[in-house]
């Protein structure tokens, strides 16, 4: 029997005895791999005491664990150096309380954002979390990789309306950062420390948002544009002029033809006039395709949204690419099916002065690559919170920029 075998028949058994048989497995190894690295065993707590001791024992005994929601965004991230335990969080998934009258909600981090829409729903409420696949991705999940889509536009990123955490450190202390009231200004704001650092700085089991009211009317246009510079230029001026957006997308359709993709949320009156504006402005509404299959590679560039218009120019120039453009923020999602593309798509981006991150790449394209790309000039000071918050590398060593 091989070393390998011991040691995942050994771990398991630690961990049944810690949270029990039925809730620790080994068969599904396989589909909790990170970055090509499979885990001994996984662990699906159900309780934050039940993290609290995993975590407690994997930093005794020197183990990895890489915390699990959803799924839907662990190839973000370099490859592990070392990956023991899958601590899946699918078992926290309930609303812990809600309060229709505060504007606020605290749930779980394995509840998945489309039960979190559903239950809201019902008193006519909703958080701003928009990522990709909301029946699969997770509360947890979608703070770790600070994921946002389309919506920043009207309601920032996850940093800007999460008010509260409950935070499980790597050596087991279950800590809370944040409150659960909107006005909170006690102390340093750690929900922001915690949110984008991929679960390598504490496992986030629980969440505070503040909440917003359904929209009385929605709608959705999408205009043809002969350019970049045209559909981001309607966009931002639509902006500026305050219209009801809570989203805009510069989309690349192929031969020379761009998409802006708009929506519209407020009162019934300030979306008709909102949507009289953007005809004015963009022309004649159009009908647009269905959702983009999933890629076997993505990239997420940054750039001034002045600059934004140029770097799209030279990215439409890759033959099989797909681009998705947020002309307000100057950021641009790149994907493909062919992971050649992504070396021309990263020099076209480092010529133009744009900031480049790896969302998704097979494995083999991770190897001697960081994919959050050139180390910034803060990464001693990243190293050193790594440090403090987890010094024995016990959770996700390796995944985070500059190797942490």
């Amino acid at each position: 029997m091989s070393s390998a075998v011991v040691k995942q028949a050994s771990l398991a058994h630690e961990l049944e005895a810690l949270i029990g048989r039925a809730h620790v497995s080994e068969a599904d190894r396989e589909a909790f791999a990170v970055g090509g690295a499979i885990p001994h065993a996984i662990a699906r707590p159900g309780s934050y005491e039940d993290v609290a001791a995993i975590l407690r024992h994997a930093d005794e005994r020197r183990l990895a664990v890489i915390p699990w929601g959803g799924g839907t965004m662990m190839r973000l991230g370099n490859a592990p150096a070392r990956y023991d335990i899958a601590l899946s969080l699918a078992r926290l998934n309930n609303i812990v309380e809600h309060e229709p009258a505060d504007l606020t909600v605290t749930c779980q981090a394995g509840i998945t954002l489309g039960a979190l829409r559903e239950r809201l729903a019902a008193t006519g409420q909703s958080v701003p979390l928009d990522p990709s696949l909301p029946a699969e991705a997770t509360v947890g999940g979608a703070l770790a990789a600070n994921a946002w889509g389309a919506y920043r536009l009207a309601y920032g990123t996850p940093r800007d309306f999460t008010i509260g955490m409950r935070v499980v450190t790597a050596d087991g202390r279950i800590t809370r950062a944040g409150g659960k009231v909107v006005k909170n200004v006690a102390g340093y704001d750690l929900c922001k420390l915690y949110i984008g650092s991929l679960g390598t700085l504490g496992v986030i089991v629980e969440a505070t948002f503040k909440v917003r009211p359904l929209p009385r009317a929605e709608r959705h246009l999408a205009f043809d544009c002969d350019s970049p510079e045209s559909a981001c230029a309607a966009a931002n001026e639509a902006y500026r002029r305050g219209l009801s957006l809570s989203a805009a997308t510069v989309s690349h359709q192929g031969e020379g033809r761009w998409l802006l993709g708009v929506h519209l949320e407020g009162m019934p009156a300030a979306v008709e006039r909102s949507a009289r504006e953007l005809e004015a402005l963009a022309g004649t509404p159009v009908a647009t395709a269905g959702p983009a299959k999933e890629e076997a590679v993505a990239l997420r560039l940054s750039t001034l949204p002045s600059a934004l218009p140029s770097l799209l120019s030279r990215l439409a120039t890759l033959t099989g690419v797909r681009l998705a453009a947020y002309p307000t923020a100057g950021v641009v999602r790149l994907a493909a099916d062919d992971d050649a593309l992504v070396e021309p798509a990263l020099v076209i981006a480092e010529d133009a002065g744009a900031t480049a991150l790896i969302e998704s790449c097979p494995p083999p394209l991770k190897a001697g690559r960081d994919v959050f790309g050139e180390a910034p000039d803060s990464l001693p000071l990243m190293r050193s919170l790594k440090r403090q918050f987890d010094p024995h590398g016990t959770l996700g060593p390796g995944r985070f920029a500059g190797g942490i």
